[in-house]
């Protein structure tokens, strides 16, 4: 895939639109943005003329709603820039709808995709120094939150998907990390994200191996300690066996491990299933 600069759409973050040179395309005008990020979260699919309208006016449409999305896609036309299929127009039009020609090269959020799945294909492998480069690569295309311009409404369950996704690909970067021994690295993203994600036991578990193994055992403890408190309060559950057995490890200064599988070769894609929720797996009781 071509560098991460010659994207012509970036949408992980605010919207971000790049000539063939790498060269900034300038949208500044809103409803034109988020009508091109409507087209991008479709990729490639028809988006009625009646869902552009009530994206793109929160109050009640004007009048003249119709004739203004035909005049922003005609403007979008003039600045984007050209599809891998020149002969086809960029933004195509039918009778009551619009839709994107874009290529999966095209746009970030596929390039992420690309990565993590390479990513997880080189842990399945045992690769982890390759496995470190992708999942890391792939986590860099991450300039904030996706659809920065649509509303979360708009784009709830699809934000949701890729917010799951990136969330796993931090617990198997950590874990590649930690496979390599690699403890004094991977230490300070593990305790970003006990606060990112504070009710995923994987990251705890992760934090606790780290924190135990490069000579840190108090910090170890009392990261089980609040653990422990934030899942009782949150969601009225004990901490799953694995993490309890990470914390019996480290209580008896043994050297503390995380069980983790490798991760699936299907994890990644809009049907498959990622990363595991705060009780799955969980015994009752302690």
């Amino acid at each position: 895939m071509e560098p991460r600069r010659h994207l012509p759409f970036r949408i992980l973050g605010p919207l971000e639109v790049n000539a063939a040179d790498g060269s900034s395309v300038p949208i500044p005008q809103p409803k034109k943005r988020r009508l091109l990020s409507l087209l991008l979260l479709a990729r490639g699919r028809w988006t009625s003329t009646e869902q552009i309208r009530a994206v793109l006016w929160d109050a009640e449409p004007p009048p003249s709603a119709i004739g203004n999305i035909k005049t922003y896609v005609s403007d979008l036309r003039q600045v984007l820039p050209a599809g891998e299929t020149a002969e086809l127009s960029r933004i195509q039009g039918r009778a009551g709808g619009y839709r994107l020609n874009v290529a999966a090269t095209e746009v970030d959020v596929c390039l992420f995709e690309d990565l993590a799945r390479r990513g997880q294909d080189a842990r399945w492998g045992g690769d982890d120094s390759r496995a470190i480069g992708l999942l890391g690569e792939a986590l860099a295309m991450w300039r904030g939150e996706p659809y920065e311009e649509l509303s979360e409404e708009v784009v709830h369950a699809e934000a949701a998907r890729l917010r799951e996704l990136r969330a796993v690909v931090h617990e198997d970067l950590a874990d590649a990390l930690l496979d390599r021994g690699q403890y004094d690295r991977v230490l300070p993203m593990l305790r970003a994200l006990t606060l990112e994600y504070p009710l995923r036991e994987r990251v705890w578990g992760q934090y606790l191996v780290a924190a135990s193994c490069s000579g840190h055992r108090a910090d170890a403890l009392a990261a089980y300690r609040t653990a422990y408190h934030l899942l009782s309060r949150e969601l009225g559950v004990e901490p799953s066996v694995e993490l309890r057995r990470i914390h019996a490890q480290v209580l008896a200064g043994e050297p503390a491990a995380a069980a983790a599988p490798r991760p699936s070769r299907t994890a990644v894609g809009r049907s498959a299933g990622v990363g595991r929720s705060a009780g799955a797996g969980r015994e009752e009781g302690s």
